[in-house]
This record gives C-alpha cells, structure tokens and sequence, in this order.
C-alpha cells in the first residue's frame, strides 16, 4: 500500500505545472502561469526558458513599463539572445 501511495505521489509531482526562467544570474520559476511581471534583462542576456503543460508560453515585452507589444515568444523551451532590454514577461497556459 505504501509503494502504490508512494507511486500516486510521483505521479502527480511529476505532472504538476511547473516553469522556469533563467536570465543571466538571476531567475524566475513558479507553479503556475504568471501575470505581467516587471524585470530589466540586459540586451544581449542569455535567456532560458522551460515550460510545461499549463505554463508553456513565455512572451516577453521591451517597452518599458507595459505588456501590451509582444517582443518575442518562446513556447515549451527554448534558449533565445535579447537583442533588445527586456522589460517584462507573462507566462500563459
């Protein structure tokens, strides 16, 4: 019974939505999709993006202080060089 709740548990861990965004030295990871969100990555940053399913699509934003003009769109993962200053990021489903 124990390895059979112990099964369950992995199971649901391991299709639990999960992101996570690495800019740089720093980063950002959640658990579920995110709202437009204030940063500054650097042009020229090395970015890396992992989604999963619930959180797959990352948008990022280079107008300082909106999300309203999408810059660049990176679904399920993907490493992308920011040719412009990042402002922002929405994570979506």
């Amino acid at each position: 019974m124990k390895l059979f709740n112990l099964s369950i548990y992995y199971i649901i861990l391991g299709s639990a939505t999960s992101w996570k965004l690495e800019a740089g030295s720093q980063t950002w990871s959640g658990s579920t999709p995110q709202g437009c969100r204030s940063v500054y990555i650097r042009r020229g940053t090395e970015i890396s993006w992992e989604g999963s399913p619930g959180a797959r699509t990352l948008q990022l934003y280079n107008v300082q202080g909106s999300c309203s003009r999408v810059y660049r769109t990176v679904i399920g993962e993907g490493d992308i060089n920011a040719s412009n200053n990042i402002y922002g990021f929405v994570v979506k489903a």
